[in-house]
């Protein structure tokens, strides 16, 4: 049998250093032949050296579909402000004005998707090769499960559809009981192999997930096994092309000429200008974007500082929401003051000052929105909670700035992202999202 399988790895520019010099060699002899391997034996993916391949080739392609979703989820939630810059590292017409549409939305399912088959195959792969018994203790299966949970997380999260292999379309929320499982079997792998970061990261990624699914009391269990200091990153590399850098940087900074996206006209600027709270920096420029915006024409150029260079690693988890995450438990069940407790030592620990108290109930919701605003700031978390915070209701308030409106510049804002018109055109089943 013979399965082509596609891994894009770090070790590109090793690999393209390594075909250069075979291709010199080849001058040398006079042979300019050129050899079409295809597609790749099954054995060689079963070696072990190619195992570790393709469990970094399943975070690679993540965080390459990541970096759609997190840059365009932050204009629709106005975290950023469009400066009317599109195609190259820009972002799309409709996005300016809050709609994520198919026509130009594909890239994020199309990529985030991709990262799905890869987790899938990979883990299986794995569990043939090393066996059950060497599997339940294997530092790359746990490994492997850890990319494999948070694929179906951003997918449960961020997508409008779950669908499977060209299957039909059914509730995103497929996607979260996937990763909840695939959650699960990394904590007991990542204990058996006594990896403790990893061991955090999947006690985390399922907190993040059973809030999604409202199990509170999961999530709270869950939560409180991961130290407040603890962050687990996806990472971005220089040593590729520009498109596995940190595409949120990449777009609009100095370094480039793309200028794709600014601070300006968003409350986190204004809430940054007011406080000078670290975990929501940018840099105040004399500049304009490098396209325009119809209602605004040329826009202020204030970049994000969150990240400043192309290889910054973005938040999949962390231990400060962990607390968050506990603080809105905590105000579900009615307890202000213990809320609160939770989030003024959350911002002590991040280095900003204590927040006003509020007065009401109402008052610390709308505080608690803002404080997972600000510590989620640009990590493409914000459309999801703003979807599931709608869905049930839940009592405080959202800034202007950041729900459609004359203040934040939204004609309407858009709560998931479409499946592709590639997805829609080749499945046999109707998918398309209404």
């Amino acid at each position: 049998m013979t399965t082509t399988y596609t891994v894009r790895t770090a070790g590109r520019v090793a690999q393209r250093g390594l075909a250069l010099v075979a291709v010199l060699g080849g001058l040398s002899a006079c042979d300019l032949s050129v050899s079409n391997p295809g597609p790749t034996q099954d054995a060689f993916l079963a070696d072990s050296l190619s195992l570790t391949a393709q469990v970094a080739g399943v975070g690679y392609t993540l965080g390459d579909g990541m970096n759609y979703v997190v840059l365009h989820s932050a204009v629709a939630t106005r975290e950023l402000f469009p400066t009317g810059q599109s195609g190259q590292f820009g972002v799309e017409p409709r996005n300016w004005v809050g709609q994520l549409v198919t026509e130009e939305q594909g890239t994020p399912w199309n990529l985030v998707s991709r990262a799905r088959w890869l987790g899938d195959q990979a883990v299986a792969r794995l569990q043939t090769v090393l066996g059950p018994t060497a599997f339940a203790k294997h530092p790359q299966a746990a490994q492997a499960l850890i990319w494999r949970g948070f694929t179906y997380r951003v997918l449960g999260e961020a997508m409008c559809v779950s669908i499977i292999n060209g299957g039909p379309a059914t509730p995103a929320r497929d996607n979260l009981v996937r990763a909840e499982s695939t959650f699960t079997a990394a904590i007991t792998v990542a204990t058996a192999a006594n990896n403790t970061t990893l061991i955090n990261a999947a006690y985390a990624g399922r907190a993040q997930v059973r809030v999604a699914l409202a199990d509170w009391a999961g999530a709270v269990s869950d939560a409180g096994r991961v130290p407040t200091s603890f962050s687990y990153k996806m990472p971005y590399y220089a040593n590729v092309d520009e498109f596995g850098y940190n595409r949120t940087m990449w777009s609009s900074t100095a370094q480039s000429f793309y200028k794709a996206t600014s601070a300006w006209n968003t409350w986190y600027a204004q809430y940054f200008d007011e406080t000078r709270d670290p975990r929501v920096p940018y840099t105040l420029t004399a500049l304009k974007g490098s396209g325009a915006f119809p209602p605004v024409g040329a826009v202020n150029w204030w970049p994000q500082a969150k990240y400043v260079t192309n290889t910054a690693g973005v938040n999949l988890t962390s231990g400060r929401e962990a607390r968050l995450i506990e603080a809105e438990a905590a105000l579900r069940s009615g307890n202000v003051v213990g809320a609160m407790t939770l989030i003024d030592a959350n911002r002590a620990s991040a280095g900003a000052s204590v927040a006003a108290r509020p007065a009401t109930l109402a008052d610390a919701w709308t505080l608690l929105k803002r404080e997972r605003g600000i510590e989620l700031w640009l990590e493409g978390r914000r459309l999801a909670d703003l979807r599931r915070w709608a869905a049930t209701s839940t009592p405080g308030s959202l800034d202007p700035k950041e729900v459609p409106g004359a203040a934040s510049y939204l004609e309407a804002q858009s709560s998931c992202f479409p499946v592709s018109r590639q997805e829609i055109d080749t499945n046999k089943n109707n998918v398309g999202t209404p």
